[in-house]
Formats: C-alpha cells, structure tokens, sequence
C-alpha cells in the first residue's frame, strides 16, 4: 500500500517542490570573483569524497518517501536526485538515483558535524569513514543554530516540555508531552551545549530530509539510537552552513550544491567561484558545467574538472 502522509508532511513538501521550481530561474554571472588573487594549483585542500554511487529500482506500491527510508536517506535528497519522478506514484521498475556519495563539509573532521543545507550529520567519532546520516533541520522561521556545540545531557524515552512559541501556534498542545507514539521527540535526546535545541529521534520518519523542525536536529529512530550509544556527553559538535562543496577523487575536481535554506548566500555561484579562484584551480574547470551544477543544486557530487599532472623531480 502506499503511504499515508500526515497534512504537515505535505506541505512541508509542498515548499519543497515550489522551492525547487524556483531554481532555474536564478541567472549567475560566470566573471571572475574580483579581489580574489588566484594562486598556483593547490587540490590538496579539497575534501575527499565518501560512499559510491548506488541505484534501486521502484517496487509495486512505494513512493519516493518508502525508498528514502528503505535506505536511510533523507527524503528531499532522493527527490532533487530524481527530479522527473513522481514523488507520490512512481513508475515501478523506474530506476531510483540515490544520494549515497558526498563531499565531506570543510573545516575540523571530529564529532559531529551537522550541514544545514544538505541536511546530513557527518559523525567523526568512528574510526575511519565517517557515517553520513540523513536528518531534519529548522524550518527558515525556525532556523537550526549554527556554532560550535558540546552533546550535553542525554535522555532516553524523554518528555517534550512544549515551548511557549508553539503552544501559542497549537494552543491543543499540553505544557509537556509524555514519552510515548505521540512524542515527536522519539525516544532519545542528546542535548546541544546547554540550550533547548537536540538532537533527537522522531514519530514521524516521513519528516527526515525535510526543514521541519523548530530548530533541533531529527534522525530515523534507529540511526538515532546508534549514535545515542556511540557519541558521549562532551563530544563536539559544529553546525555549519555550506550551500556548495568543493571536492577531489582521484584526478577528478567535483562540486556538490544544495539549496540556499535560509537564504544566507546571496550568489551561491559567486561564492563557489571565489573557492576555485582562491584554491587556483578557476582554469581547470567547466565554467558551465560547475554553473550547471550550481544552479540544479542537485546534492550529489559532479565532476566538473581535473586537477593537473605535478611534474616529478
């Protein structure tokens, strides 16, 4: 059977869908970032990529939201991914394009780090490759905070205590909603430093890849219990907001762009020039090709160019 989706799930989608209907309508300039002074080739300071391309096939019955889950992924991941697919009533036997590969975010590869727009969790804490999981962030009214955090107190089966802001939106709500099926928060919490916002499981796991959350960040409850025992209290964790990526694997220099959130950026492809042209590497690429990729934001990593031969002594 296909699935029942709770009428706050639709719309958030619906904003989805009209988000992404907006994309091809942004026009960016290709000339070079000025002020930025270019240097010689360094691919050194691009990110690896992590995981491998991947594919499935649509079954009888399932929705793009079934195959998210069925994988661990977050749901506008696979449906920017997929773009010319029905969301809601696929073709069975369509072949499925699934976001399983990424351009590690830029900055201290330890704990956790969380980036907003791609609405991945990037857990350092494991030896070798670190996990990548899907979860939800902040709605732009109700932004996920960005900063350096410490994983504080840890709950199991805990209470929501129900902030003012959305009692006064649900005015139905109680002052706390006991652990339990109706407890948006799942059942565990870890929490941000010492302010009100979590990391926490979720009833809804259709909500996971979605901005749906009033700020906390929102896992599938089974990722969420793995990291509940895997992570301690004091473990860092950084919230960062990284629209375009830039990465390397082999000889290859890829870019992965996701969709501006919160409306932070201002010229993605301005910004993503400036890293080339900074990083010297400007010449070696498409220039169409990464305004493509800029453009489409489809999250999913794209080569847009090669690094050169360094000459041997």
């Amino acid at each position: 059977m296909r699935t029942s989706i709770p009428a706050a799930g639709r719309l958030a989608i619906r904003r989805l869908g009209a988000a992404v209907s907006l994309i091809p309508t942004l026009i960016l300039a290709l000339a070079p970032a000025p002020g930025v002074r270019a240097g010689p080739p360094d691919p050194s300071r691009l990110a690896p990529i992590v995981g491998a391309r991947a594919r499935t096939v649509v079954q009888e019955g399932e929705t793009l939201l079934d195959i998210a889950f069925s994988f661990g992924l977050g749901f506008e991941q696979v449906a920017r991914l997929n773009r010319r697919v029905d969301v809601w009533i696929p073709e069975p036997g369509t072949p499925i394009e699934l976001p399983t590969q990424a351009i590690l975010p830029s900055g201290a590869a330890e704990g956790l780090v969380i980036n907003v727009p791609e609405m991945r969790l990037y857990d350092f804490s494991v030896e070798g490759t670190p996990r990548v999981i899907a979860v939800s962030v902040g709605e732009p009214e109700d932004p996920t905070p960005l900063g350096e955090f410490r994983i504080g107190q840890k709950r199991v089966d805990p209470d929501w205590r129900v902030p003012e802001s959305i009692r006064r939106e649900r005015p139905e709500l109680p002052s706390t909603v006991p652990a339990g099926p109706d407890n948006p928060l799942g059942d565990r919490w870890m929490t941000l430093g010492s302010s009100s916002y979590g990391i926490h499981g979720t009833n809804n796991r259709w909500s996971v890849g979605l901005d749906a959350t009033h700020g906390c960040v929102r896992l599938y409850n089974r990722e969420m219990h793995e990291l509940f025992d895997r992570v301690p209290e004091g473990t860092r964790v950084r919230i960062v907001y990284q629209t375009v990526k830039l990465g390397r694997r082999a000889d290859g220099i890829f870019i992965e762009a996701h969709p501006d959130l919160y409306a932070r950026v201002g010229d993605p492809l301005a910004a993503t020039r400036i890293q080339l042209r900074s990083l010297g590497l400007d010449g070696l690429v498409d220039r169409g090709l990464v305004e493509r990729t800029v453009r489409e934001a489809q999250g999913t990593p794209v080569r847009v160019g090669s690094v050169p031969e360094m000459p041997t002594s």
